[in-house]
């Protein structure tokens, strides 16, 4: 969600290589035809300006149920888009917000974990064991606990592979920040693309730098939306 369409076209246009079809005030964001994103409009000054995370479901009506029941909370409720889809948006209880995904006609993302794609989604939060026991109990996910010294870390797993991650706020991260999703974009070259980063107007949050997992860099785009780019590391 955004406020500038056009800003959005221009920078993800040049930063990822999208195409991009207009639908009924939203941007289906696409790579040789194969849909990656959606970039809608927000709705007014209480929306946030964020990527936002969604989660596939089955039953979007029943999984609302279970969110409400385990302590979350309903931010928009179940919108039907045409044949495409329903969707919800929500927060976990620990104020982390995320959306539902009922597919109709439409899957979602057609193409994940190739440059200019999705590649990864992280939640960032105070108490992982807590984040943990939502999102396995609403979802069935399984859990893999991957933390090191200083640092908290459990992904989620389905059929064994992992595909998410909750991680703990660092410490140094103001007691004012909310637990929150991050998206990861993947790119050829984390370096170039940090470099296109600022060009195009956007921000650098936190340069690249090799991590066990690709080289990766927190970036904003052109107004000021979060996210974080992931590439090969060095060799």
């Amino acid at each position: 969600m955004i406020s500038d369409l056009t800003k959005a076209k221009e920078f993800y246009g040049q930063l990822f290589g999208w195409e991009f079809e207009h639908r009924a005030g939203r941007l289906r964001c696409t790579i040789g035809g194969r849909e990656v994103s959606g970039i809608g409009e927000r709705t007014g000054p209480e929306t946030a300006a964020v990527w936002t995370t969604y989660f596939a479901v089955p039953d979007l009506d029943a999984t609302l149920r279970a969110i409400t029941g385990a302590g979350g909370r309903v931010l928009r409720p179940a919108t039907e888009v045409g044949n495409d889809c329903r969707f919800a948006v929500v927060g976990d209880p620990s104020g982390a917000v995320f959306g539902l995904w009922q597919a109709g006609a439409r899957i979602g993302a057609q193409v994940t974990d190739e440059p200019g794609a999705l590649v990864w989604n992280d939640c960032f939060t105070a108490n992982v064991t807590a984040a943990a026991a939502f999102y396995t109990g609403i979802f069935g996910y399984g859990s893999a606990d991957l933390s090191a010294p200083g640092f908290s870390y459990t992904a989620l797993t389905l059929g064994g592979e992992a595909v998410g991650g909750l991680a703990e706020l660092p410490a140094d991260v103001p007691g004012e920040v909310p637990a929150h999703w991050v998206t990861y974009f993947a790119v050829a070259d984390a370096d170039e693309s940090t470099e296109k980063v600022r060009e195009l107007g956007g921000s650098v949050l936190n340069p690249p730098f090799d991590s066990p997992d690709g080289r990766l860099a927190a970036v904003t785009d052109n107004q000021g939306v979060s996210f974080c780019l992931v590439g090969p590391s060095a060799g």
